[in-house]
């Protein structure tokens, strides 16, 4: 639209605002009107029309369109808009501040009823707290009219009342055991009041000692375990003053010695620290000795270290003698011995193998820790079918050999190797493997050779081992640093590789050696083990078997299964040096011992097997390492006769 001049008669208006174009000006407002209308139709259509709010969206947002689509008439619709909004928003308000105040006015005018069923209820409890005291009181009365009463019948109780006095019947029968002279004997008779009153007083003691609680019984061993320990204490506090005294007594000697030479270049500092230092030696010679078996060293003369020591410290006794002579609880160690034992065959006859078999293995020095005390055991499970024999699936034999390593370590050392078999020979009867890995792990038997063999032989599994028995085995053996019988364990469980690494780092096989092993446990991963060189030893590294000997050997042992399936992986299996050959093929040419004849018989012998086309494959490759060996040995003849006349050129290059 154009705007109208000023001589048409229209105006400007005298304010300062600029004027405004009309709203709508070409097609495009006419369109977007028209579509304006549409939409707003169409979204009323989808509301609920009783809903304002939904509504005032709907016209909300038509409104904000055309402030976006009319930027000249956007600042004065956006304040228009404004204006409506806060409008609407105080209105809103107006609303919720008059549901506020109508649900307050509502609170206000019901307060009076509220307070008066507030003060009703409060009554009510009153009088209900009035009943429950009163309830109280009247049995707090009748509690103590009780209690009066209790009190009256223990003190009518307690009173002491003179006993009626009974008439004594005159008994004309006679006294059971004795005659009618015996009867009328009053010397007898004497007797027998004074034996029947020692009776009677032996009947109350043992009445009263006899039968006594379990926690006394505890309140004792606490007691004399304490003793034991103050013992044990006073017996090492004696030791060492009695070492003491000693040292004491050879630095005396040797400074009196210093004082009656007075050697020149040497102090009594000097003297007395060498004697020392001498008889610490001296002692330290004694104590191993005596712990090697060797016996008591003597006393006197001669030219051993002991009796220079006895000549150069005097001729008295030594401190561990000394103390042994003067220790007055010898003969009080021996009768806690003898209860000990008497202890241990009272709970073993009463059937009590558990108690008794932790009584057995924890026996002071050792004394029940032997193998009489395990052949009791294994005779008590022979001989008796009682239910109470197995204790939680346990016999009394099994019991006292977990018994006895259990208090190895405590103050028990190992028992001796002999022991040691029959505890190893009971868990792999009664197939306790765990317990036997334990005892192991913890190094709580002694390991002889016998004990590792019986754990080997118990073995029942095929190649590789599933019951742990071979990895025992060889834990063994490897602590006795019995490395052969260590490998056999590891290729029984089918660690190949390691058994062979300590076949060669520490046991030094011959080929005989693998021989013997190829014939105890063959397996397919043995055979390609001994035919085929590791990638970690390199190149140039000895094979512990040639092929041509494993297939013979087994051949001899009636494997030819095995010998069939180890030929055909062979065959499939590419080389390592070209991969388009075999390492059946590599094998056979690396195989220099085996000779023609053998490598005949063996073609023959897989044919008469049925096993064709693995002897034709072993023919192809004889017949390749033939045709090499004659090429070499051609040109080894070649080169050992030159021609007569050669140039002098060509002696140059043979030189």
């Amino acid at each position: 639209m154009s705007r109208p001049s000023s001589s048409s008669g229209y105006t400007t208006p005298s304010s300062g605002f600029s004027r405004l174009p009309p709203i709508v000006t070409s097609e495009s407002d006419r369109e977007f009107l028209r579509a304006l209308n549409e939409y707003i139709q169409q979204e009323l259509g989808k509301v609920d029309a009783t809903d304002d709010e939904q509504r005032y969206i709907v016209y909300k947002t038509a409104f904000n369109k055309i402030i976006e689509h009319v930027t000249a008439y956007q600042p004065l619709l956006t304040g228009i808009k404004k204006e409506y909004e806060d409008t609407i928003e105080a209105i809103k308000k107006a609303q919720r501040e008059a549901t506020f105040l109508h649900g307050k006015l509502k609170a206000m005018a019901s307060e009076p009823s509220t307070i008066r069923n507030y003060r009703r209820r409060g009554d009510e409890l009153e009088e209900r707290v009035n009943i429950v005291q009163k309830d109280n009181e009247r049995l707090r009365n009748q509690l103590l009219e009780l209690k009066v009463k209790r009190k009256e019948r223990e003190k009518q109780e307690r009173e002491i009342t003179e006993p009626p006095k009974r008439e004594l019947k005159k008994d004309h029968r006679l006294i059971p055991g004795l005659t009618l002279e015996q009867c009328t004997d009053k010397e007898l008779l004497q007797q027998k009041l004074i034996e029947l009153d020692r009776q009677l007083k032996e009947l109350t003691i043992s009445f009263k000692t006899r039968y006594v609680p379990k926690s006394r019984k505890i309140e004792l061993k606490d007691t004399l375990d304490e003793k034991v320990a103050y013992r044990d204490m006073l017996l090492r506090q004696g030791q060492f003053y009695k070492a003491k005294r000693q040292r004491l007594k050879f630095a005396l000697e040797a400074a009196q010695a210093y004082n009656r030479e007075k050697p020149p270049h040497q102090t009594v500092g000097d003297t007395v620290m060498m004697a020392l230092q001498y008889a610490a030696a001296q002692a330290r010679k004694q104590r191993e000795a005596e712990q090697q078996g060797l016996g008591r060293p003597q006393s006197q003369g001669g030219e051993g270290g002991v009796g220079r020591e006895s000549s150069a410290l005097g001729d008295g006794p030594t401190p561990t003698a000394a103390f042994e002579d003067d220790d007055p609880n010898k003969e009080k160690e021996a009768e806690m011995m003898l209860e000990y034992i008497e202890k241990f065959n009272e709970l073993f006859e009463d059937g009590k193998y558990e108690e008794a078999a932790i009584h057995a293995a924890n026996s002071p020095k050792g004394i029940l820790r032997t193998s009489a005390t395990l052949a009791k055991f294994r005779a008590a499970k022979l001989d008796s079918e009682d239910v109470r024999m197995r204790i939680q699936g346990r016999t009394p034999l099994l019991m006292f050999c977990d018994a006895l390593m259990s208090s190895v370590g405590i103050e028990n050392a190992r028992p001796d190797a002999r022991l040691s078999l029959e505890c190893v020979e009971c868990v792999l009867y009664e197939n306790r493997l765990d317990l036997l890995a334990h005892w192991i792990a913890q190094k709580r038997l002694t390991f002889t050779a016998e004990i590792g063999d019986t754990i080997r032989t118990n073995c029942q599994c095929k190649i590789p081992c599933r019951c742990s028995a071979q990895a025992l085995a060889q834990n063994v053996f490897t602590q006795l640093k019995m490395y052969r019988d260590a490998c056999v364990c590891l290729f029984r469980q089918g660690r190949i590789r390691a058994g062979i690494d300590l076949a060669r780092i520490r046991c030094s096989f011959t080929r005989d050696d693998y021989t013997h092993l190829l014939k105890a446990c063959p397996s397919l991963q043995l055979l390609h083990a001994f035919v085929q060189t590791d990638s970690r030893e390199g190149e140039g590294s000895v094979l512990p078997l040639p092929l041509g000997q494993v297939i013979l050997t087994l051949i001899e042992e009636s494997r030819f299964d095995l010998v069939l399936q180890f030929l055909q992986e062979l065959q499939n299996m590419p080389s390592k040096d070209q991969p388009q050959s075999s390492s059946f093929y590599e094998a056979v040419l690396a195989d220099t011992e085996t000779t023609e004849h053998q490598w005949e018989g063996l073609v023959h012998v897989l044919q008469d097997q049925g096993y064709d086309e693995t002897a034709l494959a072993l023919l192809a490759a004889l017949t390749v390492l033939q045709a090499m060996k004659n090429a070499l040995r051609t040109s080894q003849d070649k080169l050992a006769t030159p021609p007569d006349t050669p140039p002098a050129d060509s002696q140059d290059a043979l030189a």
